[in-house]
């Protein structure tokens, strides 16, 4: 019977930790997910300015004296670039926080596991090792228990 529970107690903690790595591993490739998802963007932004100042460029060619039409382009390209590197910056602080969230969510599951492990030891441990703790604590530490064993 002692085997038993035994047996259920360390498959119980080997199951705890296989949950807790997969969390982690979870989280991990959340992780890479945003930075793939965000170094896409970075790549995309760079292709589209790319198209808006070869468009500036094609105006400035097609008719070198309309300058209107150029500084239009310019403008465009510009306003785009512009557009484009907000939205950045907001899918970036996004990311973070999200990172932020999951970090956070792990890291509370591990020390709720931590905290349900020591409380279950706590409550199982004999009953000898309860009480010299209890008396330790009383004494200062055990000190004093020494110095008055020995009058």
């Amino acid at each position: 019977m002692a085997a038993d529970t035994r047996s259920e107690a360390t498959d119980k903690f080997f199951d705890s930790i296989i949950a807790r790595q997969a969390t982690l591993y979870d989280a991990v490739r959340a992780a890479s997910d945003r930075y793939h998802r965000f170094n896409r963007s970075v790549v995309e932004g760079a292709r589209m300015s790319s198209r808006d100042w070869t468009e500036v460029g094609r105006r400035a060619i097609a008719n070198p004296r309309d300058m209107v039409s150029v500084y239009e382009a310019i403008s465009e390209a510009v306003s785009n670039q512009q557009q484009r590197n907000l939205a950045l910056a907001r899918e970036w602080v996004e990311d973070r926080v999200e990172a932020q969230r999951e970090t956070r969510e792990v890291l509370r599951q591990g020390i709720g596991d931590v905290r349900e492990v020591v409380e279950r030891v706590q409550a199982q441990a004999p009953e000898f090792l309860r009480n010299v703790r209890r008396r330790s604590a009383s004494n200062g530490n055990g000190r004093a228990s020494k110095a008055s064993a020995k009058s």
